[in-house]
């Protein structure tokens, strides 16, 4: 339960400073907040359906992306290092 709690409260956190940045990178955008928040209703609306069909996604794909978690363990340090050698 415990490891639960710190995987949901990491996520929070991630998504908060993704939300800071994306508001500290548009300011100055005509209607900032109502283009962030449409952002932030579209991702929960979309990771709300996401779970709500993981079961039938899952049976789907018969386990054949179990290699994803290996995958996704590799994407946040490639985002790191491609935001810092682009330009």
């Amino acid at each position: 339960m415990l490891a639960i709690a710190i995987i949901v409260f990491r996520e929070v956190l991630e998504a908060s400073l993704v939300v800071g940045i994306v508001l500290a990178a548009s300011r100055g955008v005509a209607r900032r907040g109502v283009w962030v928040s449409s952002g932030i209703a579209a991702g929960v609306l979309g990771a709300t359906l996401v779970a709500a069909c993981a079961g039938a996604i899952a049976a789907a794909v018969n386990g054949v992306g179990q290699g994803c978690s290996t995958l996704r363990s590799c994407l946040p340090p490639w985002r790191c290092s491609a935001g810092t050698t682009s330009g």
